[in-house]
């Protein structure tokens, strides 16, 4: 820690780290590099330097952010560096060695992308050489930082819209790099899982039993609770991400695009005698982004003042989900009971 605050660096120079800062519709900031400066405006955290591979990109990073030092060897990074605050921006198959030499490094705090790891094998360990060392790490489920997916859960939780009864979840992309952000939203909402039963796509876009990578497909989720899940993730020529939450005494949609309904029974207005939903205005939510939550809790747990909102344990329940799907579509959606005993199936991801 310097005067200026933290030390941070980034492992991985792509889009999420800090390329994405450049589309001029989306809101800022809406990367890694992007939350640090915009916290370093506090004195909390300092940009020091990023790691890549890619020489390209990396010298981007370093054009982009100038005071910045540039290393292609990501582990003489930490060691010159000796940073505070890590984030591993690389993809999930190499985040669990970037993770443990983190750790070697001595680091403070851990901001690791998601999927959080290829397999539970290696988010298990991950999980605990957190606890062992006392870091904390924060996984990027982002949607844990929201301020409407933080007041829908907190409408659910208080009984808004009834029993919790069923969830409709339809998103674009993969079953893990995008999947695992359903997946922990899911749980959050909706509690631990029973079971799951699932398919797969293949390259084609049909349904299929033997694709052991990280594709699109459909599930079922049953949760402990009684609720239950759908899930609708497909080949599409567009982009969706969003939740139907479905109560006894309500629903509930969130999602991309703006999406945000609450509706609760009211007496039909075309029927005598029975009660159909009606919209009602969404509750205020506090304004907030995402990226700066996110980095402001993490480096509030390594300050101890708060807990961790997206922790590795969540990261591993979310990963769980993914890869029982993959092995039920590989029983022939064969059903799969949680917790899993399989922690050796690997399925890499970006």
């Amino acid at each position: 820690m310097t005067s200026r605050g933290y030390t941070a660096v980034v492992i991985g120079c792509g889009r999420v780290a800090w390329m994405l800062e450049d589309d001029p519709l989306d809101s800022k900031p809406c990367t890694h590099a992007g939350a640090y400066i915009e916290l370093a405006k506090t004195g909390r955290v300092e940009l020091a330097a990023g790691a890549d591979l890619d020489h390209e990109r990396l010298s981007a990073f370093g054009r982009r952010f100038e005071s910045t030092s540039l290393y292609s060897d990501y582990r003489q990074m930490l060691k010159e560096v000796r940073p505070d605050i890590v984030s591993v921006c690389a993809y999930a198959g190499d985040r669990f060695r970037m993770v443990m030499d983190a750790l070697k490094a001595g680091v403070r705090g851990i901001w690791c992308e998601k999927a959080f790891a290829s397999s539970l094998k290696e988010a298990r360990i991950m999980t605990e050489a957190c606890a062992r060392d006392g870091v904390p790490l924060i996984v990027s489920h982002m949607r844990r930082w929201s301020p409407q997916y933080q007041k829908a859960k907190e409408m659910i939780d208080a009984g808004a819209i009834g029993r919790l009864e069923s969830v409709v979840s339809r998103f674009s992309g993969s079953l893990i790099h995008t999947g695992t952000h359903a997946f922990d939203v899911l749980r959050w909402f909706c509690g631990p899982v029973d079971w799951v039963e699932g398919r797969l796509e293949d390259r084609a876009g049909r349904m299929a039993w033997d694709a052991p990578e990280d594709r699109g497909g459909r599930a079922l989720i049953q949760f402990r609770d009684g609720a239950y899940a759908t899930i609708h993730a497909e080949t599409k020529n567009y982009f969706i991400f969003e939740f139907d939450v479905v109560g006894s005494d309500g629903r509930i949609r969130i999602g991309n695009n703006g999406l945000l309904e609450y509706q609760t029974p009211r007496k039909s207005r075309n029927n005598t005698g029975i009660m159909e939903l009606y919209p009602e205005p969404f509750p205020a939510c506090e304004a907030g982004n995402v990226w700066t939550g996110a980095l402001k809790n993490l480096l509030d747990c390594v300050d101890g003042v708060q807990e961790n909102l997206s922790s590795p344990e969540d990261g591993y329940n979310a990963l769980e989900i993914a890869l029982a799907i993959h092995l039920s579509a590989m029983g022939s959606s064969k059903r799969i009971y949680l917790p899993l005993e399989d922690m050796e199936l690997s399925v890499r991801s970006r």
